[in-house]
């Protein structure tokens, strides 16, 4: 699968209180991932919400055949990819952050990804829990709009990111969600949960909130680029998404101190080891 770009434009960099994510380890084992697939899912939602500007998924996102993965799969699989109209809410055109997610789905990273709790993601598992939710999802927004709670189509929204923070599994992302035009306030903000049923919205690290106009996911940390990095730090995570290069960096995956590599498969992925 090829790689991708950022989109940084008219995001906030709001720089978080400084966190001890390596603390987070053991909050982390009360969050249920035994594949990997939960917290991949929210990151997956993050990195949306940074590029895209917001949660449209199936605008955004299609279904696909491919025979990306090793004979031993089974030959021809389903996996989901961005569609044009995803891409193209990108000032790249590619999506680096949302594509070095979507790349986990592939056989080529097969035993890489490491998790915290000594968790090692489980690429079969995410692509196909991501193409039975994107179709899960497909189904609700098909359903009139009705106006109530579980409304599928709601509003359409624009994402800011705001700071992150640490969260209940791991690392809170904050969100102030508007109209498009970035000024007008949304009228039911707490809907836009309807939107992450393609990620599964009862994923213990999803974690929605909605207090006014913000909104947040809780994925591990490293799985999304933030404000929060210092520069010389040894960074407390295994697998780390991001467009500018962590190679050689210090890394600690599962309380060892290792460095990071660059996957052989997205060049936005650096592994700890």
């Amino acid at each position: 699968m090829g790689t991708a770009g950022d989109e940084s434009g008219g995001e906030s960099t709001l720089e978080s209180e400084p966190v001890a994510y390596g603390e987070s380890e053991a909050a982390l084992m009360s969050c249920t991932n035994p594949d990997g697939t939960n917290s991949v899912m929210a990151a997956l939602a993050v990195a949306t919400a940074q590029e895209l500007k917001r949660w449209q998924p199936t605008t955004d996102f299609v279904v696909f055949g491919t025979s990306g993965m090793s004979e031993a799969s089974g030959g021809l699989q389903q996996a989901i990819k961005l569609t044009a109209a995803g891409k193209a809410r990108c000032s790249d055109g590619k999506c680096a952050k949302v594509q070095a997610l979507l790349d986990l789905q592939y056989d080529q990273a097969n035993d890489k990804v490491k998790l915290p709790g000594g968790v090692t993601l489980s690429p079969a598992a995410l692509r196909s829990r991501l193409v039975a939710k994107l179709r899960d999802q497909a189904t609700c927004d098909s359903r009139p709009a009705n106006g109530g709670a579980g409304n599928c189509p709601v509003e359409q929204h624009s994402l800011t990111f705001q700071k992150s923070v640490k969260g209940s599994c791991d690392t809170n992302f904050y969100f102030v969600a508007k109209a498009p035009d970035g000024v007008t306030a949304l009228k039911y903000p707490a809907q836009l949960k309807n939107k992450l049923i393609w990620v599964d919205s009862t994923n213990p690290y999803v974690a929605f909130q909605s207090t006014g106009e913000v909104v947040s996911i809780d994925p591990t940390y490293g799985l999304n680029e933030d404000a929060s990095t210092t520069a010389g730090a040894c960074t407390a995570a295994c697998a780390k998404i991001s467009t500018t290069s962590a190679l050689g960096q210090c890394c600690s995956c599962n309380g060892v101190t290792k460095t990071f590599a660059k996957a052989t498969w997205n060049a936005n992925t650096f592994l700890c080891q």
